[in-house]
């Protein structure tokens, strides 16, 4: 079974590379034989939608496809059980890398869902306490017009715990920031990040068995 994790920042190593990287160790405390495939979409040269529609029409292929890396990743997400997406907060929405490969996705779904039935857990970072809700909401939009399955945290204290990793920048004093340069980060979204890992990680084990 493949897992894929996505780092949809153009910033490498930065929150969303945190995010993704405690779900692996969250993913990993369950089995250690799952087929995990983390993506830096900053690797990757996909050029915008240009809105010319001829994904509707058979074979349901972008013409794009042609000239930039978008089959590179189809190849990838394609044969994943479950796919796990972190996003920055850019002005209320997803980066625009991962708007692009969003809308670059609509073959997938023209092609009679390619992901229908793959499990789907949304991750975001932002600079202050209080966001990242756009990008939850742009993620989990995505995954539904693909027919996937969202899932949220539910291991942890449900009193303490979210059911979504939302990592912040900004200290709960409000007047300090986490220094990324100094290897600090947001904890709590830490750790449900490995919890939602294992979440992921359990379900596949439950579906397959």
């Amino acid at each position: 079974m493949k897992i894929t994790l996505i780092v949809g920042s153009p910033r490498k190593n930065k929150s969303c590379n945190y995010l993704i990287d405690q779900a692996i160790e969250g993913i990993k405390s369950i089995n250690n034989n799952f087929d995990i495939n983390k993506i830096q979409i900053s690797d990757y040269k996909i050029t915008p939608c240009n809105g010319c529609d001829q994904c509707l029409r058979p074979p349901n292929d972008c013409p794009l496809a042609e000239n930039d890396e978008i089959k590179k990743i189809e190849e990838l997400i394609l044969e994943s059980s479950a796919i796990l997406i972190a996003a920055p907060n850019y002005f209320g929405s997803v980066s625009s890398q991962i708007k692009v490969l969003i809308d670059r996705s609509r073959p997938w779904k023209m092609k009679d869902y390619l992901l229908k039935d793959v499990i789907f857990a949304p991750l975001a970072s932002t600079g202050l306490r209080n966001g990242g809700e756009g990008v939850i909401s742009d993620l989990i939009n995505f995954a539904l017009i693909q027919g996937m399955i969202i899932v949220g945290n539910i291991l942890g204290s449900p009193i303490l715990e979210g059911n979504i990793p939302i990592t912040s920048l900004q200290k709960y004093n409000l007047k300090e920031f986490i220094n990324l340069g100094k290897g600090e980060h947001d904890e709590l979204a830490g750790k449900i990040s490995f919890h939602l890992g294992k979440r992921v990680a359990e379900l596949l084990l439950k579906i397959n068995n």
